[in-house]
């Protein structure tokens, strides 16, 4: 019975903590996510889900299409000969094979929108091109900082301004004779240029964020991202995820799925139930994983046979009424004892064995002698009494107990 009252108090308990961390889960604010994605599928503030889904106002639904490759896996000589490709991240590093992918798909008439705050040295030499990332005072987070669009058409009078979460890069140098200036900062230094490469022509935007969640929804800032894109001709378009953050840590696989844990954490009720599993299987290892000691058995402590059969030897030697057998046998017992402990000889027993035998037993040398004396003329005997044998047997006993 106590057994079942406690394991029905620990369910009880178990029970209780797991609700109270689903009521707490579900009642607490789900913390913002800051860090830099530009994947098409996040809703977070540096996501750009809000940017895709708004791109059929630009080009036809019907020709978007999503790259989850490398340049020169996705690509191909004879695929889409005229084309857009939409790059947006924080930083862009392409390998040298990509690279030569990207050069041939803009000699061949593609457009080319990228915007990332760094690029590789390999890009910025090919391009003629040089920039300064300004980041604030090392915060990414810069006060109020404004784009504008250099074309008369499409330029405001106060430009975008953006308080927070954006980046202030501009170019420090570029080629003039290919490139075009197409956006500054208020500061006049400019950020937005369109390089002239074969039949086709590279947008190059020195600051991604501007096109995230967050700054698309900051007062009219969607205009400005909007413009940047409209100088790309309504046809097909492609939009990358591969070099997105995420899939160098490997959140989302080459193939445009998702890792089955960030599934989870992304969405409020799995994520509940996944923690709640994870307490659970907690509370459990530590309440069931105690040692559970079974029943030691009680071994009885061995018997010594030993002893019993020598006692049953005895009694059968002395019912025979034999006690000279049994003297002679006690005296070469001893006889034994002494060559096994002492290293002594007992086969001449004279002065200097006797002697050595008292120093080494400290016991007197005349009792030693006695004994011996005794236990030697046994052999001259054909029998003796039971007085005689017992008298033997404590001399005996007496050296036994005397000896060192």
């Amino acid at each position: 019975m106590g057994g079942v009252s406690s394991n029905r108090i620990l369910i009880i308990a178990m029970s209780f903590i797991v609700l109270l961390v689903v009521f707490v889960l579900a009642n607490s604010p789900k913390s913002i996510d800051w860090s830099l994605s530009f994947s098409k599928q996040d809703t977070k503030p540096f996501g750009c889900q809000l940017l895709y889904e708004l791109l059929p106002e630009l080009v036809d639904e019907t020709k978007i299409q999503t790259s989850h490759g490398t340049f020169n896996s996705f690509f191909s000589d004879d695929t889409l000969t005229s084309a857009n490709l939409i790059v947006i991240n924080n930083h862009f590093a392409p390998e040298d094979e990509d690279i030569g992918r990207l050069l041939s798909m803009l000699d061949n008439g593609h457009q080319v929108f990228l915007s990332a705050s760094s690029i590789s040295d390999t890009i910025r030499s090919l391009f003629s091109i040089d920039y300064r990332e300004q980041y604030g005072g090392g915060s990414f987070f810069l006060d109020s900082v404004s784009f504008n669009l250099a074309n008369r058409k499409l330029r405001t009078h106060l430009g975008y301004w953006y308080k927070k979460g954006v980046s202030d890069n501009y170019f420090t140098s570029y080629d003039t004779l290919r490139t075009s200036v197409l956006g500054i900062n208020n500061n006049g230094k400019t950020n937005f240029v369109k390089i002239k490469q074969g039949h086709g022509n590279l947008f190059l935007n020195l600051n991604p964020t501007a096109f995230t969640n967050y700054n698309l929804l900051v007062h009219d800032n969607y205009e400005y991202a909007f413009k940047c894109l409209s100088y790309l001709p309504n046809q097909a378009t492609v939009w990358d995820e591969h070099y997105k953050y995420k899939y160098l840590t490997g959140q989302i696989s080459d193939d445009g799925s998702r890792s089955i844990l960030s599934f989870i954490l992304d969405r409020t009720p799995l994520r509940i139930a996944w923690y709640v599993f994870l307490i659970g299987v907690f509370i459990f290892f530590v309440f069931e994983s105690a040692r559970r000691q079974r029943v030691v058995p009680i071994v009885k402590a061995p018997v010594n046979s030993t002893v019993s059969f020598i006692e049953t030897i005895g009694r059968l030697y002395f019912s025979r009424k034999n006690h000279l057998d049994i003297a002679q046998k006690r005296f070469r017992y001893l006889q034994e004892f002494i060559r096994a402990k002492y290293y002594i000889n007992t086969s001449e027993a004279n002065e200097d064995f006797y002697q050595q035998l008292s120093d080494k037993t400290s016991i007197p040398i005349r009792t030693v002698k006695q004994l011996f004396e005794l236990g030697n003329n046994l052999s001259l005997m054909k029998r003796i009494s039971e007085e005689d044998l017992e008298q033997f047997n404590r001399r005996i006993e007496y050296f036994y107990e005397q000896c060192k």
